[in-house]
């Protein structure tokens, strides 16, 4: 990667640019609208790209390196067991499987790092344990897993093998109520945070579902609107802010720190493209009219952070995962 010197820094700075990967692509090296990401215990980092209705060979989970070597992908196009179509989220279990939310077909999967299918549950329906289009997943330090089950605005907790454990939240606006939630995290006391997406907020809940705060990002200047993908490390609550194309971030009382608006370079996947393809180079480098406008964020929509401060952001409109550095 880059060395961090070389690059501009967020808005307040305490964060630098620091690389980027990625490029659109149907398969091989490249995303096509990546919605999720995580960091796998091998070091990956695995993407999961939505594609749209006409590119379904699109739709999959690729692997690389944080350096932006790619290693391979996934994918299963369909409803049977094992395959997905409208993925919302992945992320890793404590036993190092990888959990994926299919929205299309209301279930859970597990898959090995490298994308071998264990199994699957979950089914449409508003009971314990059913779910209407889950969409965020993250694990809790007992290993149970928390997953925003959107249009039932509510939050379901599993066991790591599928077992309902619980559920809280209700449709409105009030505290503890939920107009489709989004993004989840849970921070290492186990407190939950979900973006509220409709109602353009973060609520912090208790474990077991008791709820503690809501924060809207206005002491950031314009508030929230419709947040989705969230982290929580070192004391920090990254937010996805999708329609104002940013990342902000969080102290632990819900007031805005700093922003993340993109910076983004060109990926090393893109430079291979460029140099085998240089009539088309020649011909970006004449359309400079707003090239620093895409540089920037377009919708993002997930945010993981590796132990070391790099902070991964899937750049779902422009097919990248820009990458900072935390200082």
């Amino acid at each position: 990667m880059n060395t961090v010197g070389e690059h501009p820094k967020s808005v307040a700075g305490t964060h630098q640019y620091h690389d980027v990967i990625g490029l659109l692509s149907a398969g091989g090296p490249g995303f096509s609208g990546p919605v999720s990401l995580a960091l796998g215990p091998d070091g990956l980092l695995h993407v999961a790209s939505r594609a749209n209705p006409n590119q379904p060979e699109a739709v999959r989970v690729t692997r690389c390196t944080i350096d932006g070597d790619y290693v391979g992908e996934f994918s299963g196009w369909g409803e049977a067991p094992g395959q997905f179509i409208w993925v919302t989220a992945i992320a890793f279990g404590p036993e190092g499987n990888l959990y994926l939310a299919d929205e299309n077909t209301h279930r859970i999967s597990r898959f090995t790092a490298e994308g071998e299918f264990l199994g699957c549950w979950g089914e449409f329906g508003s009971g314990l344990g059913q779910m209407n289009r889950p969409s965020g997943m993250a694990f809790a330090t007992d290993g149970t897993l928390v997953v925003a089950d959107s249009l039932n605005h509510r939050v379901q907790r599993f066991s790591a093998d599928g077992i309902p454990l619980g559920a809280w939240g209700t449709h409105g606006k009030g505290p503890g109520e939920f107009n489709m939630p989004w993004g989840i995290a849970v921070d290492s006391d186990g407190h939950v945070f979900v973006s509220d997406w409709r109602n353009d907020r973060i609520q912090k809940f208790e474990p077991d579902g008791r709820f503690l705060d809501e924060f809207d990002g206005r002491d950031g200047g314009n508030g929230f609107s419709r947040p989705n993908g969230l982290a929580v490390s070192e004391g920090r609550i990254y937010a996805c802010d999708w329609w104002n194309d940013r990342v902000q971030v969080l102290d632990v009382n819900g007031r805005v720190v700093d922003t993340l608006i993109g910076h983004s370079g060109t990926s090393k996947w893109a430079r291979t493209f460029l140099n085998a393809n240089p009539d088309i180079e020649e011909k970006l480098d004449k359309a400079t009219q707003n090239i620093e406008l895409k540089r920037r964020f377009y919708r993002p929509t997930a945010v993981t952070v590796s132990e070391d401060g790099l902070v991964f952001v899937a750049d779902c409109y422009r097919h990248r995962v820009q990458v900072y550095q935390r200082l």
